[in-house]
């Protein structure tokens, strides 16, 4: 998206303006109630408009503001016509054992089809594709490529962090050879960490230093809480990078627990800690909750695992964090064209599960524009996504 002022003949005449008879603050109060993608289009309907809209006042306060109401993010691809499609959707907080709510399409990426594999962080989502790394923002539409990193045929995984303290958003690049690659056995398994700060006069990526004793094989999933990505090494542990210092450390998983090495697993913001879900493939699903980070003392609830989660979990169902309302949200990872998509909450506290029919995602219409067809595609869903109309 041009990030230009909009020209002269695309603006109202100021005399003949009707905002002129409105007090500022109550237009900066009537723009700030609007959804994201309407103040996008409104900022070009003039000067004041737009340096209201992009001014870091209203922005912040809009974060603050949409922080309130946060949606579900559904993205799925299309091979053949490269693109992949990003919908949005309101999350559902009434007790309804039943309910359905309208999805709607927010962007679309063309070209390449990036992969998205960690949740969005204030809005802003991180993709990737072999070397190539992106940031997107679906309520603004921009997108902002990174410099390719030079791979030399290692695994390329990349997370978005964001630091409160300094307002910074940064991406942490980890690279490194298949542990079973014959590359590996000759140049060892020991991966290459790499820090990219957007909105900064950084032209390339600054390799960082490993901390001692900080080493591990993959990167499983992804999660900012308060200044840290946390993401599973693929075995027992949990990796920590401090986005403001740009520190690594190792935090051992619960004992006896599965919440980085199995699919159906999750780490989860549980109440600003880091939490994990461990469904253990018996009926007894339990909630790991890191009290001490320093001390790496986990806390732990259990639940009896009720008789409908039994289809779910054989029905391609994935879990993918924790709702607003303090709800585990399972996202059905299947998109069939005949059969309606559903997200489900699961309430620890009153063990009761509800069931949302998520509307509008790819339906008829859209299939039919997009020469998307009838085929059953993969489909990838995380809650706590909140409109974000800041510009990186």
């Amino acid at each position: 998206m041009d990030d230009s002022q909009p020209s002269p003949s695309s603006n109202l005449d100021d005399a003949g303006n009707s905002t002129t008879n409105i007090p500022l603050d109550l237009t900066i109060e009537i723009l700030a109630r609007l959804p994201g993608n309407s103040i996008i289009r409104f900022q070009y309907v003039s000067k004041l408009w737009f340096s209201i809209i992009r001014s870091k006042d209203f922005t912040d306060s809009f974060l603050t503001r949409s922080k309130t109401r946060p949606r579900l993010l559904f993205t799925f691809k299309h091979f053949d016509s490269r693109k992949r499609f990003i919908f949005s959707a309101p999350e559902h907080d009434n007790n309804d054992k039943y309910s359905t709510v309208v999805a709607r399409h927010d962007m679309t990426i063309s070209n390449l089809v990036y992969y998205i594999r960690s949740r969005p962080v204030n809005g802003f989502v991180c993709c990737t594709r072999g070397s190539s790394i992106a940031v997107c923002n679906p309520t603004t539409r921009q997108i902002v490529k990174l410099p390719d990193v030079e791979s030399n045929g290692r695994h390329v995984y990349a997370r978005l962090g964001y630091d409160p303290v300094e307002d910074q958003y940064k991406v942490l690049c980890v690279m490194f050879f298949d542990p079973y690659s014959a590359k590996c056995k000759r140049q060892g398994i020991q991966p290459e960490p790499y820090v990219f700060t957007l909105q900064s006069q950084q032209k390339e990526w600054r390799k960082i230093e490993i901390t001692q004793g900080v080493a591990y094989r993959s990167v499983d999933g992804g999660i900012c809480i308060d200044g840290a990505i946390y993401f599973g090494d693929g075995r027992s542990r949990i990796v920590r990078f401090d986005v403001r210092s740009e520190t690594l450390e190792l935090i051992q998983a619960p004992e006896n627990s599965l919440i980085t090495e199995t699919s159906d697993s999750a780490l989860v913001n549980y109440n600003g800690k880091l939490g994990g879900v461990d469904y253990n493939y018996t009926r007894e699903t339990k909630l790991w909750i890191l009290e001490d980070a320093e001390k790496q003392e986990w806390s732990e609830l259990r639940f009896a695992r009720p008789s409908e989660w039994d289809d779910l979990l054989e029905d391609y169902f994935t879990s993918e964090g924790e709702s607003h309302t303090g709800e585990l949200i399972m996202v059905d990872s299947r998109l069939i064209s005949s059969e309606p998509f559903s997200v489900c909450y699961y309430d620890f506290h009153r063990e009761s599960l509800r069931r949302v029919e998520v509307q509008g995602i790819a339906d008829d219409e859209f299939r039919r524009v997009h020469g998307i067809g009838k085929r059953t595609r993969e489909i990838l869903g995380f809650p706590g996504y909140v409109e974000n109309i800041r510009f990186l």
